[in-house]
């Protein structure tokens, strides 16, 4: 069974190149904001576009999505095709580090009217 990674302990592996997010939701959500860097593999594809789109099956994948459960999926079916070192990262909602995305229109205001870093609340 593949093990859950905190935001913590993710962040310092993505920010010294030992590891690649991997978000497996839909191209609309992740144009809105993703964890920079993280490629674009929608669960609906994983078992077609895997090997395109994550072809070291050795690397270290964090796998992420919007609260986790297709996250949770994504690496089940990763796992089936051969890939040895995967970590679930769980949802982008608990993500408290940078997102990059076209926000525009999908802020929410904080109390002081200045915009929020994140849309999801």
């Amino acid at each position: 069974m593949t093990e859950k990674i905190t935001a913590a302990d993710a962040i310092r592996l993505l920010d010294t190149g030992k590891a690649v997010a991997v978000d497996v939701r839909e191209p609309d959500e992740y144009a809105v904001g993703h964890i920079p860097g993280a490629k674009l593999l929608p669960l609906g594809q994983v078992i077609d576009r895997a090997a395109e789109v994550l072809p070291d099956k050795n690397a270290l994948w964090l796998v992420y999505c919007r609260t986790g459960r297709r996250s949770a999926d994504a690496v089940q079916k990763l796992e089936a095709l051969g890939y040895t070192d995967l970590r679930d990262l769980g949802g982008i909602l608990s993500w408290p580090y940078e997102i990059e995305g076209d926000f525009e229109g999908h802020f929410l205001k904080s109390s002081q009217g200045e915009p929020c870093r994140k849309v999801w609340h």
